[in-house]
This record gives structure tokens, sequence and C-alpha cells, in this order.
């Protein structure tokens, strides 16, 4: 979810009703459309994208649908007139390639479905959503669970058979792989009412709970995020030694009973910056997770600027987008939040856009952000790739047209001339259709907002003689096999013999190393300050929170959890302090007995002017426990606002 997050609840309670999914045929089906209920309808027609009418037809009373027949690939708006042929209303359906195989385990094209958080329990519902994602040639959903649901109390067995179960097994029935996060804790795992909609107090409770559902859930769910957005005040509005320190329990009790298990950083909201960086690095959080996940709602043409440094925090590892997209004003005058035909097409556009360009830079699954009903901002701005009623946008028929092209798919490149920086060419290697081909995706757009997009063109050739197998546009739909001259806003498929790509000029990413990782320690540190005020910082769409402290005497907790076997001895010490403070003691011995927590207090001494108001001050703890590893802890004091 994006920084209005809390309005999920609220906004999906009226966006999904059971129907049948009947919106969505496949090639060569009839496209039936059941009939409003509510109108008197004299007669139909069939728009496609382009609003080409393509078919037309009176309307009997004793019609239940409409038949259209059989239509291409692409998406459809039918039309409901009354006697003086007037729009009464309308509703969508689209018409997908049947894929030739589903596409593998690690194919990068993903979606958040949020199944789970449809308010009323219904099988119909979220079978009609799990369907969807799998024609799409989606391989990993996202979804959600609340931790209160699932223990109500504490030491509680988790409860069996609740809605988290039911979806799982379905998406597992779907043959859809799951990434599942929480983003909330009981009430029983604050320390005060300033714990609400925060991490647990004690990391304990983290680790307890973390082990007990990668257990419960083995087999139907593959990947864990611990929480999701901690850094903005929706989801807690956390530092980042809290984040990382949580982190770390949440990964040892994932990997408890569940070695197997991916687990994902939890990702953050906005741009990462070099301070994020800076934080995870110097809490050793590395090896505390299996793959490094953030969300983005940037435009495409800024992806490589505004990711530096959340790719460099990955440090070699796998890098997921598991939100992504760019929130669109729906209609006013729409009641049901459509968008208008001309923003629809534009977003249909962005879609492929948005997808393919996060693989270029270097992430390896990409969840489109989100596949039902959804609004932010009062209800203004959509981000559904279904309306309603489950019928289809454009976009979800760009997102299965990416789930085709690119099953599989792994980055080659740039291609073009780098003189039009605003044509875009990027190669994969992928199984289009089933077998093993080059792939290469083409459009031009300019680095503008929405009411500009889609007016670019742009000559388009190669720096190589190829010969496509096909081509074919952002819908699905084939074009003439020839490369096309002329590229515009709307992004085509150019689908080559395996191997052609090689003969192209293309700019490749730079290599990754992947960083040395030290075993993950099993003695975890934290900063235990549930009262101690927070300052929290935003620009340029970064969002972080510190600690905050004044000059003259502290008191700290530095607490020391054991999440290992056997009893674990050890040192801790404080290895940085800024100029002129002092620390008593800043040497300590512990002996933990495996899920004992240890407190130590600590006097800090700061002295007048010692918090710089720009950079603030670091603090580094570390510990040395032999086979149980060395922990660290850093954070940074801010002055307190007078």
């Amino acid at each position: 979810m994006r920084l209005f997050g809390l309005f999920m609840s609220v906004s999906l309670c009226c966006s999904i009703a059971a129907s049948d999914s009947g919106a969505v045929f496949l090639e060569g089906e009839s496209v039936r459309v059941p009939r409003p209920d509510t109108l008197e309808i004299a007669a139909w027609r069939a728009l496609d994208d382009r609003l080409t009418e393509v078919a037309t037809g009176a309307w009997a009373q004793d019609d239940e649908k409409v038949d259209l027949a059989t239509l291409p690939v692409g998406w459809y708006r039918i039309e409901f007139l009354d006697a003086s042929s007037t729009i009464i209303g309308f509703t969508t359906a689209a018409v997908l390639a049947p894929l030739a195989e589903m596409p593998p385990p690690d194919s990068p094209v993903a979606v958040d479905v949020a199944m789970s958080w449809v308010p009323e329990r219904n099988p119909e519902v979220w079978d009609v959503c799990a369907r969807l994602a799998k024609m799409a040639g989606v391989t990993m959903a996202r979804d959600r669970l609340r931790w209160q649901e699932i223990q109500p109390e504490r030491d509680a067995p988790l409860l069996s058979d609740t809605r988290y179960d039911q979806t799982a097994n379905l998406q597992r029935e779907h043959g859809l792989r799951l990434l599942q996060v929480f983003h909330d804790s009981p009430p029983w795992a604050w320390a005060n009412d300033k714990g609400r909609g925060r991490i647990p107090t004690d990391l304990r409770d983290t680790y307890c709970f973390c082990r007990d559902i990668a257990a419960h859930f083995e087999g139907r769910v593959q990947a864990w995020q611990p929480w999701n957005e901690g850094n903005v005040r929706n989801f807690g509005g956390h530092t980042m030694d809290e984040l990382c320190s949580h982190q770390k329990a949440a990964y040892l009790g994932f990997h408890a009973d569940n070695p197997k298990a991916t687990i994902c950083w939890a990702p953050m909201a906005g741009v990462h910056t070099e301070s994020h960086y800076n934080a995870i690095i110097a809490n050793a959080a590395l090896p505390y997770f299996d793959v490094f996940t953030f969300h983005s709602y940037d435009w495409c043409h800024s992806y490589p600027e505004l990711r530096t440094w959340a790719i460099k925090a990955a440090q070699g590892k796998s890098i997921w987008v598991t939100e992504c997209d760019r929130g669109i004003t729906a209609d006013p005058d729409s009641p049901v939040g459509d968008l208008t035909h001309e923003m629809e097409r534009l977003k249909a556009e962005f879609i492929t856009q948005s997808i393919v360009s996060s693989l270029a830079t270097g992430v390896s699954r990409h969840f489109h952000f989100i596949l039902p009903q959804y609004m932010e901002q009062n209800n203004t701005v959509q981000f559904g790739l279904l309306r309603h009623d489950n019928t289809p946008r454009m976009g979800y028929v760009t997102l299965a047209t990416a789930g085709r092209f690119l099953a599989g798919a792994k980055y080659l490149g740039r291609a073009g001339d780098t003189a039009q920086p605003d044509v875009y060419v990027f190669a994969f290697r992928a199984r289009p259709d089933g077998v093993a081909r080059d792939v290469l995706v083409a459009w031009t757009e300019a680095p503008v907002d929405w009411p500009e997009r889609g007016r670019a063109v742009a000559d388009f050739a190669l720096d190589a003689d190829v010969q496509p197998v096909g081509v074919w546009d952002y819908m699905g739909r084939p074009l003439e096999t020839a490369l096309p001259r002329r590229l515009t806003s709307a992004p085509v498929f150019i689908v080559l013999p395996k191997g052609t790509a090689q003969a192209l000029a293309l700019q490749t990413l730079p290599p990754v190393a992947p960083a040395p990782v030290e075993p993950a320690a099993p003695v975890v540190l934290q900063l235990y300050a549930p009262d101690m005020p927070l300052r929290e910082h935003s620009h340029n769409w970064s969002y972080k929170y510190d600690r905050t402290m004044n000059s003259g005497e502290n008191e700290i907790t530095i607490a020391a959890y054991h999440f290992g076997e056997g009893t674990a001895t050890g040192v801790f010490k404080l290895a940085a302090l800024p100029s002129g403070w002092h620390c008593e003691p800043d040497m300590w011995e512990a002996t933990l007995e495996p899920m004992q927590r240890h407190d130590q207090t600590l006097r800090l001494h700061i002295p007048e002017g010692g918090i710089s108001e720009d950079a603030g001050a670091w603090l580094h703890f570390e510990g040395d426990f032999g086979a149980a590893g060395k922990p660290r802890l850093a954070f940074r004091v801010m002055a307190e606002k007078k």
C-alpha cells in the first residue's frame, strides 16, 4: 500500500461484487456479457480501445446476455443504448491469447491481489481474482494478513481456517505462488498506546509470530515480508534501527521452522536515500533478508536515478519491486471510480512501460499495484486493474500481454540510439508462447505528467539487420511482421529468434558482485525506547524518522535477545560515539539462554551543541559472541526541536 494505505479496507468495501468472471475470455471463445438488471435496453454496441465499433445488435427483452460472438485479442467497451440510441450504461470485456504454457515460477511479471482484504468472505470473489491473475501469466501474487486476526492472544496457538488460510489455499489451487506481508501488531504486543500500528515492543513477539506463521503456511506461502512501509506514519513511523532490529528477529523466526521460505526486506515507502542505505549497512542487516524489496510510484523514466540507493542496499541480492504504479485521477463524473477513456489508455501504456523499465534497472520481479479496484485520496485516485464489478480495465490486458511475452524474462540490455533519450528499446531473453526467444519492447515517451503523455512519435531503426518472428502491440494484437518504422507511446513487443539480440549494440547493466555475507547472528540488539520522541523527515518523496535527545544527561536501554540454541556468552561494547559525548558503561558482558532478553541501561552525556542540526549524531554498538556471531546496532539521534 502507498502512503494512504489505511484507506484500503474502506476503499475495497464496495469495489468487488460477486459476479462471474466471464468478462475475460480466451481467443476463440464466444464473448457473452451479462445484461444489467436495471436498464431498459433497446440495443448495444461494442467498441475497441480505439473506440472503433466492432459489433452491434438489438436487444431482446428475454436475452440474459449480449452475444458478441468471437472477437480478436484486445479490450472492449460494450455500451447499452435506449430506444433513442442514448448511452444508458456500459461494461467492459477482454479477450486474451491462451498461454501455450504457464510461465516459469521465477517469471518477473507479478501482481498485488489484496485478495484476503476483500471485506466479505466470498469464495466466488476470491476465485475470480486468482483466476484472472493466472490468466494474465502471473505466477506470484502478493497478499496481506492481520496479525490480530490470526493470534488474538499472546502465546495462543494460531487460529486455523481463517480467511487467510482460505485465500492461500485457493491461490495454491490456481498455481499461484504467494508473497505475504503483515504490517500491524495486536494490542497485547504494545508497551503502551504509542505502540498502536507499530512493530512489537518486545522482539520475542515478532520472532514467535514469524516462526509460527511460516510453519502454519508452509507450502502455501513461499515468501514473506515482515512489515510494509514502516518508514511512514501510516504504518508506524519507525526509525531505521527499529526496522533493522525487527527485520532480524523476523528473519530468524521465519527460518526457524521453515528454512526454505524466501524472506524479503520489509519494503519502505518513497525514494531510498543514502541515509537509508547507511543505516542498513551500519546495522549489518544484509544477512537477514534473501531478497531486497521496495516500492515505487515514480515515473518510469526516473527509475534508474531514483533507485540507485535501493539497488546498492541489495548488495548483489535479488531485487523485487513489490508495489509499483502511478496513480491517476478518476473521472469526477463517474460514481464508481472509472477513468476517462483517454486516461485509461495512457494508464494502460504506462503499465507496460513501468514493468519493462523496472526490469531494466536490475529488478527480477515486478508486482503491479493492484488487481482489484482500489482508490486513494478520498476516492479520487484510481489504481485498480479491475473495475468496481470485476470487469477489466485496459491495464489488465496490458499486464496480461507483458505476462505472456515476458514469461521467464531475463534482461539483456538497452538497444537504440543514445541520441534519442526518449526512445526506449529494451531486450530480454524470454519464453513468449512457450518458445525461447529474444524479445524487444519499444516505445517513445517524453518525461511528462499524465495530461501531456501519449503524444510522442519517433523514427525507429536498429543497428543490425534482424528479422522478427512477429510483432505485437501492447494489447497483444499481432501487427505486421516487419519492424515498425515509427514508435509511439504505445509499446510494441518485437519477438526475435533466440540469440538475435546479441547482434545489437546493447547497453548492459554493470555487474554487481554480491557482497560478502556473514551468517545471520542469532543474538539481536535493539534500542529499547518505546517512549523516546521521534522526529519526522520528508523531502522529495523520501521519508524517515529519527530518535531525538537533548544535551545533558540521557538514559537509554539496549536490549539483547538470543534467538538461537544453547547458551550464548559474549561482550557488548560501544564501537563509535560522537566527539565530546560520554557513555557509561561503554562495555558490558552478557550470558543469554535461548529466548532470553537482557536489558542494559546506559547513561549518555551529550554536550551542548553535540548534535548536528542537519546530520544528527550516530551511535554504534557491537557484540562478540563467538560462534553466535557479532551483532551490531546503529542509530541516529537528532536534536529535539525547541
